[in-house]
C-alpha cells in the first residue's frame, strides 16, 4: 500500500505540474458555477421583486434545492466526461514513451501497484475538482433558507464514482496507445459512445440488456435526486474494477509472450464476473436503498406502502399491453422498457420485489373504428398499415400479435384498445390505466387502487337512486357525473382512484341493501313516491351515509327528506350580478370544515398554505338552512359571505338577459351566510353516521369542473377516508432565499471571477517555479 501510495503522489505531482490540468480545473469550475450564479442572480432579483409588487406573495411554493441544483447537476453530467480524457490521456503511455516504464518493471513493484498507484493520483485530483461542486452547495445551503442538503450528501458522491469510473477507463485506453492525443481522442469518443449507447438498439431484448449495463448516462440520477441504492454504487465500483483490470491485463501481457488467447481468457473473465455480478446486484430486493431527501420525494407514500404490504409474499404479475395505433404506444416500445421498469416500477419493487413483468404487442382497432380507418386508408388491411408503423417507429414485427391473435387472448374493447397494464394476483385481475400525459404512467393512488381491487375480500359499494332522471355516474354530458365516477379515460374518477363498486338502485323497485357504502341520489327531477321516502328515512336511521345533491327550482324533491335530518334547501336561486359572468355562477368558499373532509391535493394545499384559494365554481345554487337540534353535528362545507351584490332570488330569474334586480316584493331575501353545501355526522349503532348535502349538483357535473378544487372529497369522506388513499406530501421547507440580489451580486464577483482568478494564479506560481527548479 505505501508503493501505490508513493506513485499516486508522483501522479498527483505531474499532474499539479501540468498547464492542462490547471485548464481543466479552471474551465470545469467556470463551466460548474456559470449556470448556478446565472440562476442565483435572477431569482434572488425576482424574489425582490415580487415581494415588493405582490404583497401576498409569500414564496417560490416548490423546492428552491431542486429548481436551483437540478439544471446544474445536468451540466455537470453534461460536461464531466468531456474533461476527464484531457488528464488521462498520458497516465500510462507518457511512462511508455520517456522509457520510466521499463525502470518500474525492473523495480519490485507489481504492475497491478502501478496501476493502483496511476489511478489513485488520478482520483485525488478529480475529488478536487468534484470539490469544486461543494463549493456552489455551499453557497446553495447559505443561500437557500432551509435547503434541503440531503441532495448535496449523495450528488457529491455520485459525481466522484462517475468521475473515478471515467478515469478508469481513460487509464486503460492510454494503456492501448503510446500517443497522448489518439488516446484523448479514443477516450472522448468511448465516452461519447457510452453517454448514447443506451438509446441504441433498444428495440431488441439482448443488445438493450448490454447496452443498458454499459450506458452511463443516467446512471447517477437517484443520487443527484437524494436516493442512494447499493445498485447504482455497485455498478460504478463495478466498471472501475473491470477497466482496472483490463489495464493490469494489458500490461502483464506487454510483458509476457504468452500470445493472445491468454489475455483473451482474463478479459473475458474479468467482464463475466462483471456482468454476473451487475445482473444480481440489480436484482429486485437485492437492492438497499436510502432516501435523504427532507420529505421522502424518491420513495413511495406511506399510505402507499402499506397498501403494497398488503399483496404480502405472493406474486404479482403486470402485463403490459401495447396497441401499435395507441397514440402513447411508443411509451411501451421495447426500446422505453428500462424507462418504464426503473422509472415507474422499480419504486413498487423496492417494496413488493416479487413483481413479474410481462408485455404483449399487438395491432388492432375498435369495431366501431374501422369505417373510418377504410376511409384513411383504402385498400389497406390493419395488419398492413401496423407494418408500416413498426418500420416507421423501429419495432421488431415478429413480436406484434395480429388482432386475431390478440382477440383470442383478450378482450381490450372495455379499454379502448389504449395503452393498459393487467395486474394478475391469486387468480385475480384487473387494469391499471395510463394516461394521455408527458409520463403516461399511472399516480400512487391508482396503482393502490388497482392492488386494493385484488387483495380486499370486499370493496365498498356506491349506489346512485334512478327513476326521477337523476344524474348518471355512467354517462358523459354537461349533467353527468362520469368523470368523478367512473370514466376509465379520468385520472380522479373513482374507478381509478378508489377501488370502489359503483352501480344504480331504483327505488321503485328494489331495496337499499344491507352494507352500503355511500346512497347518492344527485338532483331527482321529479319526486320521490312515499314508498320510496319511506326506503330513504329508513336508511338514514340505520346510520346509512348518504350524499344529496340538490338544485334550485327543484327543492320539492329533496326537502321532505331533509327535514328528517334538520335541513332544508331554501327556495329561490343565489344570484350575483356582475359585470365578468352570470348571476346564478358562483364561487363559493371551502370552510375550515371542508377543507378537512378529506386529503384531495387541492385541499390539501389550501391547508397547509394559507395564499391558496382554488375555486369551487358552482352554477345556480340553493342556499341550506340547518337545524342544530336535529340530533346531528351539523358543519358548513361552502358558503358564500353575505353584502347588498348578493341575495336569493325569488321571482322569474332569466340569466341570459339583462342583471337581475333586488325585489323585496318579490321575495327576494339577502342574508350574512349563504350555506351551500353542508356536512352532518353522529354516532349511530357504534359507528359514526355521515350525510352531506349541497344546494347544487352542477359544480360536480362532468363539464363543469367534476368539483373543482373540491373534487372527490365528499366520496372519500362518506368512505371514512378510506378511499381514495391520497399521497400528499408535506409542502417543501426550502422555498425562499434567504440572501438579497445585492449580495448574490457579491457572490458572483467572488465565483465567477475571484476564485478562477485565485486559481489561475496560484497555478502558474507552481509551474513557473517548477521551471525555475
Amino acid at each position: 500500500m505505501r508503493l501505490i501510495f508513493k506513485i499516486a503522489r508522483a501522479e498527483l505531482r505531474s499532474l499539479f505540474y501540468s498547464p492542462i490540468a490547471w485548464l481543466v480545473f479552471v474551465a470545469f469550475f467556470l463551466v460548474c458555477e456559470i449556470r448556478f450564479i446565472m440562476q442565483l442572480s435572477m431569482f434572488t432579483a425576482f424574489q425582490e421583486y415580487l415581494r415588493e409588487t405582490e404583497p401576498g406573495w409569500l414564496d417560490w411554493e416548490k423546492s428552491l434545492t431542486a429548481k436551483m441544483f437540478g439544471p446544474v447537476f445536468e451540466v455537470i453530467k453534461d460536461y464531466l466526461y468531456m474533461f476527464i480524457p484531457l488528464l488521462t490521456m498520458g497516465v500510462i503511455n507518457r511512462e511508455v514513451n520517456s522509457g520510466s516504464i521499463r525502470l518500474l518493471y525492473s523495480s519490485p513493484i507489481t504492475v497491478s501497484k502501478i496501476v493502483w498507484g496511476k489511478f489513485t493520483g488520478l482520483i485525488a485530483f478529480i475529488a478536487l475538482l468534484i470539490a469544486s461542486i461543494g463549493t456552489i452547495m455551499i453557497a446553495g445551503y447559505i443561500a437557500i433558507e432551509n435547503a434541503d442538503y440531503g441532495v448535496f450528501l449523495t450528488a457529491l458522491p455520485g459525481f466522484f464514482l462517475l468521475g473515478c469510473a471515467f478515469a478508469a477507463i481513460g487509464l486503460f485506453i492510454s494503456c492501448l496507445t503510446s500517443y497522448q492525443i489518439v488516446a484523448g481522442v479514443i477516450t472522448f469518443l468511448l465516452f461519447l459512445v457510452l453517454h448514447l449507447i443506451g438509446g441504441l438498439w433498444q428495440q431488441y431484448d439482448l443488445v438493450r440488456d448490454i447496452t443498458y449495463f454499459l450506458s452511463m448516462d443516467g446512471r447517477i440520477d437517484n443520487l443527484t435526486s437524494g436516493l442512494l441504492t447499493s445498485k447504482d454504487i455497485i455498478y460504478f465500483l463495478l466498471i472501475i474494477g473491470m477497466f482496472i483490470s483490463f489495464s493490469i491485463i494489458k500490461l502483464k501481457s506487454a510483458r509476457e509472450s504468452s500470445g493472445r488467447l491468454l489475455p483473451a481468457s482474463r478479459y473475458a473473465a474479468v467482464l463475466l464476473l462483471v456482468v454476473t455480478a451487475g445482473y444480481f446486484s440489480s436484482r429486485p430486493g437485492h437492492i438497499a436503498y436510502l432516501d435523504v431527501t427532507r420529505n421522502q420525494v424518491n420513495t413511495l407514500h406511506p399510505a402507499t406502502q402499506e397498501v403494497v404490504a398488503e399483496l404480502g409474499d405472493a406474486p404479482l404479475k403486470v402485463t403490459l399491453y401495447v396497441n401499435i395505433f395507441d397514440n402513447l404506444s411508443e411509451h411501451g416500445f421495447p426500446q422505453n422498457r428500462n424507462k418504464y421498469i426503473w422509472n415507474f416500477w422499480d419504486r413498487y419493487m423496492r417494496f413488493h420485489p416479487n413483481i413479474e413483468l410481462d408485455y404483449v404487442y399487438y395491432d388492432d382497432i375498435m369495431d366501431a373504428d374501422s369505417l373510418h380507418f377504410r376511409k384513411q386508408y383504402p385498400g389497406k388491411s390493419v395488419r398492413e398499415v401496423a407494418e408500416e408503423l413498426m418500420t416507421a417507429r423501429k419495432v421488431p414485427k415478429s413480436i406484434f400479435k395480429t388482432p386475431e391473435q390478440i382477440r383470442s387472448l383478450i378482450d381490450l374493447s372495455g379499454e379502448n384498445k389504449k395503452l393498459v397494464m393487467q395486474l394478475e394476483y391469486k387468480g385475480k385481475k384487473t387494469f391499471l390505466r395510463t394516461f394521455p400525459r408527458p409520463s403516461p404512467w399511472p399516480q400512487e393512488l391508482h396503482v393502490s387502487a388497482a392492488i386494493r381491487r385484488l387483495v380486499a375480500d370486499s370493496l365498498p359499494l356506491l349506489l346512485f337512486t334512478t327513476g326521477h332522471y337523476e344524474r348518471s355516474p355512467f354517462r358523459f354530458g354537461e349533467r353527468q357525473f362520469s368523470t368523478s365516477v367512473t370514466r376509465k379515460e379520468s385520472e380522479i374518477s373513482l374507478l381509478n382512484t378508489a377501488a370502489c363498486r359503483v352501480d344504480t338502485l331504483n327505488l321503485q323497485n328494489a331495496d337499499i341493501p344491507a352494507g352500503l357504502a355511500v346512497l347518492v341520489i344527485a338532483d331527482p327531477r321529479s319526486a320521490f313516491s312515499g314508498h320510496e321516502q319511506d326506503k330513504i328515512m329508513q336508511y338514514v336511521e340505520q346510520g346509512g351515509n348518504v350524499l344529496f345533491f340538490g338544485e334550485p327550482d327543484k327543492q320539492q324533491m329533496l326537502n321532505p327528506v331533509l327535514n328528517a335530518i334538520g335541513v332544508q334547501l331554501r327556495p329561490g336561486t343565489i344570484v350575483h350580478p356582475n359585470p365578468d359572468e352570470m348571476p346564478h355562477i358562483l364561487q363559493p368558499d371551502v370552510t375550515p370544515a371542508g377543507l378537512n373532509l378529506a386529503n384531495e391535493p387541492y385541499l390539501y394545499l389550501m391547508r397547509t398554505r394559507s395564499d391558496k384559494n382554488y375555486p369551487v365554481r358552482m352554477i345556480g345554487a340553493a342556499a341550506l338552512s340547518y337545524s342544530r337540534d336535529s340530533g346531528f353535528t351539523a358543519e358548513p362545507v361552502f358558503d358564500i359571505r353575505g353584502d347588498d351584490s348578493k341575495w336569493i332570488e325569488n321571482g322569474k330569474l332569466l340569466v341570459d338577459s339583462a342583471a337581475p334586480l333586488f325585489s323585496k316584493a318579490e321575495g327576494d331575501i339577502r342574508l350574512n351566510q349563504y350555506v351551500t353545501g353542508v356536512a352532518l355526522s353522529r354516532k349511530i349503532s357504534g359507528k359514526e353516521q355521515r350525510i352531506i348535502v349541497t344546494g347544487d349538483a352542477d359544480f360536480m357535473s362532468d363539464f363543469r369542473g367534476s368539483g373543482g378544487a373540491f373534487g372527490n372529497a365528499a366520496y372519500s369522506w362518506l368512505m371514512y377516508n378510506e378511499y381514495p388513499r391520497y399521497t400528499n406530501r408535506p409542502p417543501a421547507r426550502d422555498v425562499l432565499f434567504r440572501i438579497s440580489a445585492a449580495a448574490a451580486g457579491t457572490v458572483k464577483m467572488i465565483y465567477l471571477y475571484a476564485i478562477p482568478l485565485a486559481i489561475l494564479v496560484l497555478g502558474t506560481i507552481i509551474l513557473v517555479r517548477r521551471n525555475r527548479s
